[in-house]
């Protein structure tokens, strides 16, 4: 920790739990995700944070990169201040590092750490499409979590920076719908917070799993449309430990100044699909990856986006999800491979 700039430096292997931890102590926080569990490819595939409306990608706090490419040259990059040299790399290993190279450390901004608002509560289906509708309209300090399976948990996040903003916040909760369980509480960090889940994951261990994270704009008049296709694709999932699940981005674009491999800055929504089989069980997998397909295909027209926090160079999908992921970035990202993994080491882009 530099405690005269606020920086803190961390080498992989950190998880964003210790790091969130050992901030704490010297009263800085970073926007870590939903699990403390994530390590810093959570950073380097852009990171988005229930905070990240108001303070931007975990990418956005990055200020130095070391590591080595894979053609094993070592590299140490700082945050451009202009279009250099530099800055195609840099933009690159910020959202595409994993393709490119082995990331060994990171330099990051921190932020003072404020207490958090948290509220969840269970809800019923007509609940969710309520909620989502007062969430599009929240002020960057304030974002909404859900996940959908056996039943619908959901999760919303706030910020203050003072008391009237606390009270402000506290009275936009109050206004959201419920159907069990629900509480308000002030914790003390992202450590703190409840999990999304839907605490019914026991013997996980005996399944498989794949997640496909998908972006896209507000839902507005869709809400209704998007949460039906989703309803009716919980209805027929292949396997109870498959779900659908949502976090909300929004706010982002007003980064103006930063320019990384996440290109999707306008998303609103960040919904995934989790599926999950049988382990060993070939035919059961086979199932429920045609599902997961079957749900993109439904949402893609409301989420054209794809976010590769988990990346499939294993599965047929894989083109399309660098299409979507990168667009007409990804044609410049495979000219910086070439240069600098040319043996194709690291993940394909291609």
């Amino acid at each position: 920790m530099d405690l005269d700039k606020k920086h803190v430096e961390i080498e992989a292997g950190v998880t964003m739990g210790e790091l969130s931890d050992f901030l704490k102590k010297h009263k800085r926080s970073f926007p870590i995700g939903l699990s403390g569990k994530t390590g810093i490819g959570y950073i380097l595939t852009g990171g988005i944070s229930p905070l990240s409306r108001n303070r931007g990608l975990a990418i956005d706090q990055i200020i130095e990169i070391k590591g080595f490419w894979g053609n094993g040259e070592e590299f140490h990059l700082l945050r451009p201040t202009t279009q250099k040299e530099s800055y195609l790399e840099w933009k690159a290993l910020c959202g595409a590092a994993i393709f490119l190279g082995i990331i060994t450390k990171v330099k990051l901004k921190t932020q003072p750490l404020r207490p958090l608002l948290s509220w969840t509560a269970n809800l019923s289906f007509s609940h969710l499409s309520e909620c989502i509708n007062q969430a599009e309209s929240w002020p960057n300090s304030l974002s909404f979590q859900w996940i959908y399976g056996e039943d619908i948990f959901a999760h919303a996040i706030g910020e203050p920076i003072n008391t009237d903003d606390e009270s402000s916040l506290i009275n936009l909760l109050e206004r959201l719908p419920y159907s069990r369980n629900r509480t308000i509480n002030k914790v003390h960090d992202m450590n703190s917070l409840p999990n999304l889940s839907l605490g019914n994951h026991k013997n996980n261990n005996s399944n498989h799993s794949e997640v496909l994270g998908l972006l896209g704009p507000a839902w507005q008049k869709n809400n209704p449309q998007v949460l039906k296709i989703i309803q009716d694709l919980i209805n027929k999932r292949p396997n109870k430990s498959c779900y659908v699940a949502s976090q909300q981005l929004g706010g982002i674009t007003h980064l103006t100044d930063l320019d990384t491999s996440f290109i999707h800055r306008e998303a609103i929504w960040k919904p995934w699909i989790n599926g999950a089989w049988d382990a060993y069980d070939q035919s059961k997998r086979k199932l429920t990856l045609k599902w997961m397909e079957e749900a993109w295909n439904n949402l893609e027209f409301i989420c054209p986006g794809v976010h590769l926090a988990q990346i499939h160079p294993h599965l047929p999908w894989h083109k399309r999800e660098l299409s979507t992921a990168f667009k007409d970035w990804l044609p410049t990202l495979q000219e910086i491979k070439s240069i600098h993994d040319p043996r194709n080491l690291m993940p394909p882009l291609n």
